[in-house]
């Protein structure tokens, strides 16, 4: 794969401290680690970038030497317990800026269902207030946001391979559907799959590879389906959804699977849910309003009368973290940008009837959405 340009990475978030007024950022999201120290580093930890662009690591010693050989050069400080901030406290009075203007990750402002793998917790604030009495702590996710929000040739390499690693495992899945197998069944053939094509990590919060079925695709606003021993019944809806990892890249593949034959109130569901993803699918382009698009997407479920059944979203950021800009919502601020790149989503769940998700990796390109993968955006369909 093409090579990652870490330094330049580095020195593209010390430009954004210095733009924010801040002497440094401290990254403990696992984005930060990822972004910024360029491994798998799945322990607490913390990566400081200062204003004037030096760039060092405090990280758990437990996981330490593996880091060092795997990831690329950048000076580590060690902890070994509870001592993470003792540690950060010797990096800060190194570099002098023990009492200045510090970021931190302390918030996504208006996203707290969607909080990010390795935020600052309530007792790390209170201990970095103790540790630090002459510093000034502010929210600095936007210092690392903002840099990793549009990606270059190396990262979409990167996703595109995650994505079509998604796309197998979700073709298994798919070949492996029939009545009487299980969803668990199901999930472990998928994340088999995954596996074979290099990822190394089930990134989801929500149970790494998901199966719902039949009922449990139906619950209202419900986008969280961990796999069961439920078996899969004939004429009803099934939701697999991968989150395959390569190279610290995510991938985040789901499509709705219907096994059997659709009655009329499904056939209504499925036609609504298509067409509102159509409809968003091609009204993504640069410059075009976020908020604008996610309400044309809105508007088709209106039309259908199935609004009340319908998430008010068509997806969230996705890279080294799913839990970043853009959320794609008739809420949310800014337009699409060339190089932004997306877990494109479109969730319609209707208690008693059935429900579907989409989460699909997407690029941004010049001259609108680009499929990451290679999978159709419509219900597959198995005969029962």
């Amino acid at each position: 794969m093409l090579p990652i340009d870490f330094e330049k990475r580095r020195l593209a978030v010390a430009r954004k401290v210095d733009e924010a007024g801040l002497d440094a950022y401290i990254g403990t999201r696992m984005a930060a680690l990822h972004y910024l120290g360029g491994t798998f580093m799945p322990w607490r930890g913390a990566v400081v970038v200062t204003s004037r662009g030096e760039c060092r690591l405090i990280y758990w010693m437990g996981d330490a030497e593996r880091v060092k050989v795997e990831g690329p050069a950048i000076k580590m400080d060690l902890y070994f317990l509870a001592d993470m901030f003792d540690t950060l406290k010797n990096v800060l009075d190194e570099l002098g800026i023990s009492g200045g203007n510090i970021g931190m990750d302390l918030v996504h402002p208006g996203n707290n269902a969607l909080l990010a793998p390795g935020m600052l917790t309530a007792a790390e604030y209170l201990q970095m207030r103790e540790t630090f009495p002459r510093a000034t702590i502010k929210n600095g996710v936007a210092c690392l946001d903002e840099v990793m929000l549009i990606k270059d040739e190396a990262e979409i390499e990167r996703m595109r391979a995650a994505a079509l690693a998604g796309d197998y495992g979700w073709r298994c899945g798919y070949e492996a559907v029939q009545v009487g197998v299980t969803e668990n069944y199901l999930a472990g053939i998928m994340e088999a799959a995954i596996r074979r094509k290099g990822s190394f990590w089930s990134w989801s919060g929500t149970g790494g590879t998901e199966v719902g079925s039949g009922e449990r695709t139906a619950y209202a606003y419900d986008v969280t389906r961990q796999a069961t021993e439920r078996k899969i019944c004939n004429n009803e809806f099934i939701i697999l959804d991968v989150h395959p990892m390569i190279d610290l890249y995510m991938g985040d593949n789901s499509i709705p699977v219907f096994i059997g034959k659709p009655d009329d109130d499904q056939k209504k569901l499925i036609e609504c849910w298509e067409r509102a993803v159509d409809t968003v699918f091609r009204a993504i382009r640069p410059g075009e309003s976020i908020a604008e698009v996610a309400a044309a997407g809105m508007s088709i479920y209106g039309s259908y009368d199935l609004m009340e059944y319908a998430v008010p979203s068509f997806g969230h950021g996705l890279g080294v973290c799913a839990r970043t800009e853009p959320n794609i919502t008739p809420v949310s601020p800014g337009e699409f940008r060339e190089g932004m790149t997306i877990a494109l989503g479109a969730h319609l769940y209707r208690p008693g009837v059935g429900g579907m998700m989409l989460e699909y990796p997407v690029l941004i390109g010049k001259d609108g959405a680009e499929k990451l993968g290679e999978l159709e955006l419509k219900v597959h369909f198995i005969e029962g």
